[in-house]
């Protein structure tokens, strides 16, 4: 692309005489515009114009240049690549310019025109963009890739520049403007009376090339384009745009019934289910606009700066231990800096000056302790929202700057502080005699600050209100049952609950008011797991801390065996129906006959027994991948008397598909 806009500026082009379109439609519909195209690099001779009715498309960076004077009263567009433009003699602007990069474009660049004569965009002129625009008055002062655009957008924000200046908005913004090298108090600007800056003459004393802006501007996506144009979000790579006037000292501008709109800063980019550790990047900050001339006139202008961007969402996996997440930050809103040789003269300049991004939010997962002897600690959770962005409108103001008094601004707003929320995993069950359940994963989270805002503007006043702190929502995770045993010593211990720590975001502090904090949603602490049943129960678990704390675990019931000193004999198990003594053939018992009554039951067939189905439950916890069986009280009775113990994870007596229940006489 730098060798293309070499090419422009060095006029190495095949020759074309002539004017461009002559129509005579003034108010031609979109769709009945006749169109041409140039697809190669193009000198033009002489005066050109693109006139009403018609629409010039330049093709995939295909350049123009011009040696005399260039009018557009109809369209002039790209298609696949920048408009690249340089007039040696006048441009006159009456209609409109457009470029829309594709969202997969290299780079920001928009539009460049670089013209040596006086330049005038008309009343009624729109100007409309997705990328960077450049009016400037030679090639030393283009910025021709996307690291020099960025460059120029860092100077903008900073408090530097020569001479006369306004600008840019900045925390601690040196203010001290003065008239005909005398420096103004405050007290003094409803004395002054407003001139507008005397045009500048060369040293035979013929006026300086002029620079007259008006009309309607829509650059990078920050608002409502003109009718029937459509700006479409910068190509996704492009995280700064810029509007960047340069006429050296050369140029005198006067900025007239002029409604620039720019676009807010992209968002930043959402970290979600990729790690334990995820982290949403910062929210990019919005347009900035750069003019720099001999002498600066404002009349009539209306500036929109954009908000700061989102700052990205962050959501970890849910199997982490610990599970960390953090909101991005969100972007500061848009600014501006303009600095003369000679004078700015303000008369008329509003501006709306965007609000700073808001903080991502942040989820962070903890994952869930396995079963097991003893049951595993539940994973720790901690989220951190994403601050809101700043706002600072201090306006920097030096030298000879008169009428700073009637810069206006709307309320300055500091971005809202991300919600930060934090759920941890609970702690897995014991699985057998005297095996405690685990611990309750502990939670914390901390809501985004809400960004602080200022507006400071030599005799003028205004609001500026920091911006609302963000909620935190936790509760500690529950700890894991204890292990129930039947039979002597003990079931396990409940698994204590999990601590839960929440701290709201902080308000935003503002000249006129600070923001709300945030709210704390829930700060409940985990509830103890209970203890295990057994003929000897555990002993349910703590509470974790909390406001308030969690409850505490019940102890596990008793359940012991009829016979505490012996096993019961076989078929004597009160969950298994002994059969009926054998009978004589005359119908009373006796020993002369061997027939029994028999009945079925549903069972399944697990090492050479067969295990009544009533005595089992199905699970399905990880680590097994399917449904399986396992005892309902730690053991089960088969069919034959015997106690068979639950072999505990991770698959107990065996996956449902592979051990169907089946009938069993007994």
């Amino acid at each position: 692309m730098n060798k293309k806009i070499l090419i422009v500026l060095v006029v190495l082009f095949v020759s074309v005489g002539g004017y461009w379109y002559i129509g005579s439609n003034s108010s031609a519909p979109e769709a009945e515009l006749i169109t041409d195209i140039i697809s190669t690099d193009t000198k033009l001779t002489g005066d050109q114009a693109i006139a009403s009715g018609h629409k010039m498309v330049l093709q995939k960076g295909a350049s123009v240049a011009v040696e005399g004077d260039l009018k557009i009263d109809g369209v002039l567009a790209c298609d696949g690549g920048p408009i690249m433009v340089s007039v040696t003699g006048a441009l006159e602007v009456n209609r409109r310019i457009e470029c829309m990069r594709p969202n997969d474009s290299a780079d920001g660049v928009g539009i460049i025109l670089v013209v040596g004569g006086p330049v005038t965009f008309g009343q009624d002129a729109q100007v409309a963009s997705n990328g960077s625009v450049q009016i400037v008055s030679s090639i030393s002062a283009v910025k021709k890739t996307q690291g020099e655009i960025d460059a120029l957008f860092t100077e903008v924000g900073a408090n530097t520049g020569a001479g006369t200046r306004v600008g840019p908005f900045i925390e601690g913004a040196t203010q001290k403007v003065s008239i005909n090298g005398h420096p103004v108090s405050i007290s003094q600007f409803s004395l002054i009376k407003e001139a507008r800056a005397q045009g500048a003459r060369d040293k035979d004393g013929n006026l300086l090339p002029q620079v007259i802006l008006r009309g309607e501007w829509t650059v990078g996506s920050g608002g409502a384009a003109p009718s029937g144009v459509a700006v479409p979000t910068p190509p996704k790579d492009i995280k700064k745009i810029l509007l960047n006037f340069d006429f050296g000292d050369k140029g005198n501008v006067e900025i007239k019934d002029f409604h620039l709109l720019g676009p807010r800063g992209r968002d930043g980019d959402d970290d979600i289910g990729k790690s334990c550790n995820a982290r949403g990047s910062k929210g990019e900050d919005a347009f900035r606009m750069r003019v720099n001339a001999a002498n600066i006139t404002i009349d009539s202008f209306r500036l929109e700066l954009g908000d700061g961007g989102k700052g990205g969402d962050a959501e970890t996996t849910p199997d982490c231990d610990p599970g960390q997440a953090t909101g991005g930050a969100g972007g500061a809103a848009g600014n501006f800096k303009m600095t003369a040789v000679g004078k700015i003269v303000i008369n008329s300049f509003h501006i709306v000056p965007g609000v700073g991004g808001h903080g991502g939010s942040a989820t962070a997962l903890g994952k869930q302790g396995a079963d097991g002897c003893p049951g595993a600690k539940g994973g720790d959770a901690t989220a951190t929202g994403g601050d809101g962005g700043k706002n600072k409108k201090e306006l920097a103001a030096l030298g000879a700057v008169e009428g700073i008094g009637n810069v206006t601004v709307d309320k300055v707003d500091g971005g809202a502080g991300g919600l930060a929320v934090a759920k941890p995993g609970k702690g897995g069950n014991g699985t057998n005699c005297k095996c405690p359940g685990g611990k309750g994963g502990n939670a914390s989270a901390t809501g985004g600050k809400g960004g602080d805002s200022s507006l400071k503007i030599l005799g003028a006043k205004g609001e500026a209100v920091g911006g609302d702190g963000g909620d935190a929502n936790v509760r500690g995770a529950d700890g894991g049952v204890g292990g129930s045993c039947p039979l002597k010593p003990t079931g396990g211990v409940g698994g204590k609950g999990g601590n839960a720590v929440a701290k709201l975001g902080k308000a935003g502090k503002g000249t006129t008011s600070d923001g709300a904090d945030g709210i704390v949603q829930d700060e409940t602490g985990g509830a103890g797991g209970k203890g295990g049943d057994g003929c000897g129960p555990g002993g349910g678990g703590k509470g974790g801390v909390g406001k308030p704390n969690g409850a505490d675990g019940k102890p596990g019931e008793l359940k012991c065996p009829e016979d505490k000193k012996s096993p019961p004999p076989p078929m004597t198990d009160p969950r298994i129906t002994p059969p009926p003594p054998p009978t004589d053939s005359t119908g009373g018992t006796g020993s002369g006959t061997t027939d029994t009554q028999k009945k079925k039951v549903k069972a399944i067939s697990y090492n050479g027994k067969y295990l009544p189905v009533d005595q089992l439950i199905i699970e399905d916890e990880a680590g097994c991948g399917a449904d399986h069986w396992h005892a309902a009280e730690g053991l089960v009775v088969a069919t034959d008397g015997t106690r068979v113990q639950d072999p505990g994870p991770q698959c107990g007596y065996g996956k449902v598909k592979d051990k169907p229940a089946m009938d069993i006489e007994i």
